[in-house]
Formats: structure tokens, sequence, C-alpha cells
């Protein structure tokens, strides 16, 4: 009897500790793995047409694939290769995400756009397809004259999901083009499209610089027949003269409290760079006084310091100054002719462009280290600007002919054309975000 009780006893514990086995560990849930930097590794995107029935809606899901495809953080599947039923729906227990393994999609963005009153809604909704799960959703309203910044929103939405950085689809570019056959200022969107003509003066206007607000545009002009220094008031629909001094009055450059502006003058003949109150246009100090062309000042992001072209050691290279003149240091020193210097966001970098063979964008340190070369072999790219977020470089090209608008990534590890049509679109100069 008591070996009988001790082998139930003995049984009891044993089924009791298996009840306590701990559960099996789940397998881990696949994660989207992000890349570094736009235009490396890019993620396959399923990005179907929206529900809801707008009549806007394939040009809304033309907008934002083509957004997303610039930014380089992907690759746009071609809905030819979508199985999913159309209209199928937004949500998580909607639809399959077996369908969208199919095409092999990392990420799908799935839309919807419908008419709500006087507005058009649009809703997004991102997910993770091999971790089957959400990412995130928002939703966004506007006038329906206003579908392009609505795409462009939601294309922002599904690469903040997704990378946790914004894209610069809240941007402009001014720039100067012979569209009528005399150089005037336009401003686009950041893809090209929205083109606006802000000069009607049927003269040579070049060299536009945003303030820091994006509402004013300096640029140089030979309305009167010399290199003045006029300012666009892009709210007031209203264009000032603002320096116009004998000789050279050019290349103008907003401080990043927008209160000063820099830009080369030549009293006595020697272009030298001064600085000059924004609003009044009254000299508030000369800063260079050296033999040969200084041209070319642009503040950088802080406005402790600016970047400027000289020729005081022979031949055009790009130097870099305290804001008050002091200071001065050479940072390009390959070849005999660098200019157009562009500061990126965060101060530490330079763009400027360089003659090899032909004229070419690169990128170095502001203490002369580090040179890059972004492009090469591709006809001639001129006038580097920043993107706000610094991720990006515009410039000028002719690579295919007439000059057009180009954006790269910062390491110039991919390039693609902004701006279409017969081209002509020169000196291009990226906005601050505008948020919208």
């Amino acid at each position: 009897m008591k070996r009988l009780i001790l082998l139930l006893a003995l049984l009891g514990t044993a089924l009791l500790l298996a009840g306590r086995r701990p559960a099996r560990a789940q397998e881990p849930v696949p994660t989207i793995v992000v890349p570094v930097s736009p235009g490396r590794n890019p993620l396959a995107v399923a990005v179907p047409e929206p529900v809801g029935g707008a009549a806007e809606a394939r040009d809304f899901a033309a907008i934002v694939r083509r957004d997303l495809d610039l930014s380089g953080w992907f690759q746009v599947i071609p809905p030819a290769a979508y199985i999913e039923p159309a209209g199928t729906g937004l949500r998580p227990g909607q639809f399959r995400f077996e369908d969208w393994d199919v095409p092999g999609a990392t990420v799908l963005a799935k839309t919807g756009l419908r008419r709500q009153g006087d507005a058009l809604r649009a809703e997004v909704w991102v997910y993770d397809v091999a971790g089957r799960r959400k990412l995130g959703a928002r939703a966004f309203s506007a006038d329906p004259k206003a579908l392009r910044i609505l795409a462009h929103k939601v294309a922002n939405e599904i690469i903040l999901r997704v990378t946790g950085r914004t894209a610069p689809f809240d941007t402009r570019f001014a720039f100067a083009a012979d569209f009528t056959g005399n150089k005037e200022i336009y401003v686009c969107d950041f893809d090209g499209q929205g083109l606006a003509q802000i000069t009607r003066n049927g003269s040579i206007n070049i060299q536009p610089a945003w303030d820091p607000t994006g509402s004013r545009i300096a640029f140089t002009s030979y309305l009167s027949g010399n290199p003045d220094t006029y300012i666009a008031d892009l709210r007031a629909g209203r264009i000032t003269r603002l320096s116009a001094r004998a000789g050279i009055n050019s290349g103008p450059s907003f401080s990043p409290d927008g209160r000063l502006i820099a830009l080369t003058l030549s009293p006595g003949g020697d272009p030298d760079i001064f600085t000059l109150d924004a609003r009044t246009g009254a000299v508030v100090a000369r800063l260079t006084r050296s033999v040969g062309i200084d041209v070319s000042p642009v503040f950088s992001p802080d406005g402790s310091r600016i970047a400027f072209v000289s020729e005081r050691s022979g031949g055009a290279q790009i130097y870099v100054m305290n804001a008050d003149g002091t200071g001065v240091h050479r940072v390009s020193f390959q070849g005999n002719y660098n200019t157009d210097p562009a500061w990126s966001p965060d101060g530490t970098t330079l763009a400027f462009v360089g003659r090899d063979v032909n004229f070419d964008v690169f990128t170095v340190r502001a203490d002369g280290t580090g040179l890059t070369r972004i492009t090469q072999d591709a006809g001639d790219n001129e006038d580097p600007s920043w993107s706000p977020d610094g991720a990006y470089i515009a410039f000028s090209s002719t690579r295919t002919g007439a000059s057009h608008i180009w954006m790269a990534t910062a390491d110039g590890v991919r390039q693609v054309q902004l701006t279409r049509g017969a081209g002509g679109y020169t000196n291009p100069a990226w906005s601050p975000s505008l948020h919208w």
C-alpha cells in the first residue's frame, strides 16, 4: 500500500510539473531592415490605387508612387504585378497579406481617397508584409485643387512610418530658365510640377536664393543694364530692388535669421564680399579686401561662417571664413577651378562645382578633408543645392541634352531627373520646408 501511495504521489508530481512546463518560445516577428540611407538597397513597396471612388484616384496614386520612387528609399512594384482584387479594404482583416507576398512586397501602403463635403480626404495605412503588422495610419484633408500636396503628404507619411525620417516633398525649387526667350526666375514643386513664373521683366535674371521662411527670393537681375540684387516677396506679390550700386551687386545669400544678405559688390572695380541689411540694402560690413575676385558667398546654417569663391591663390577656389571676415581658410585643392559652394544643413560639409573635363559636383568637409565626387562623365553638372534634411543634393545637369534639375543622394549613389520637357533649368535653389 505504501509503495502504491508513493507511486501515485510521484505520478501526480510529474503531471503537475508537466502542466507547468514553459510554453514554446514564439517565433520572432520578421522586421523590415531599413536602409542606412536612401538609394542603397531600396525596399519593395506596393501602392494599390485608392479606394473610395474619388475621380482623382488614378492621378493621386501616380503622384504617390513617383514620390516614393524619387526618394530612393523604395522600389515601387508595378501595379500589373498585383493580384489583390481592386477595391479591397484598407484595414487589418479586410485584406490578405498573402496576396502581397506574391509580387514580393516588403511594404504595403494602402490608401483611400474620397470627397468629404468640399474637401478631399485621404487616408494611408502602412504595413510590414512579412511581419503581418500595421506600421501606422493617418488621414489628411485638403481642397481638391491641392491634390498634389495631399499626395505628397501621404508619400511622406509612408516614408516616415517605415524609416522614421521625413522626405523633402514639402519643398520647392527656385531656378532661372529661358522658357520665354529671356532668363526669368521661376519656382516649381519638389517633383518638377506646379510651375510658377516669378519675374516677367524680359531681361536676364539669375542666382535665386530663398530666405529662411520660404517667403522671399533674392536674385540678380540685369533689368537696368547692371547686375543688381532684387527681392521677390512671394506673399505680397511684390519685387523690389535691394542693391544697385555701381559695378557688381550679385550672388545674394540670406543669413539664417533673414536679417542680412551676403553678396558681392565691386567698389573700385575689385569684387569683394559684403553684408547688407536685408530690408533696407544698407551696407553692414565689408568682409574681404583681397587682390582678385571674391564672389558667391553663402552663410552656414548657424550663421557663424561664410563660404565663398576667391582667386587669391590663383584660380577659383572655395574658402570659408567667420561671418565677420576673420579666420579665412581654403577648403578646395583639386584643380584650378572650383565654384558654387553650398552648405549642408548640419554645417559640416560643402557641395561645390569643380571643372575636370566637364563641370561636376563634389562635396568636401568644411575643414578641407573628405573630398567626394558626386557626378562624373554625365554632361555638365552645376549649381548644387542641399535638401533641408541633408539627404539629397539638387543640381542642374545637361546629361540628357538641355539643362534640367537633377537630384542625387548625398553620397551620389543614386541620381534622378526631376524636371521634364524642353529644358533650360539652371541655378536651382532648394527651399526650406514649407510645412504645407
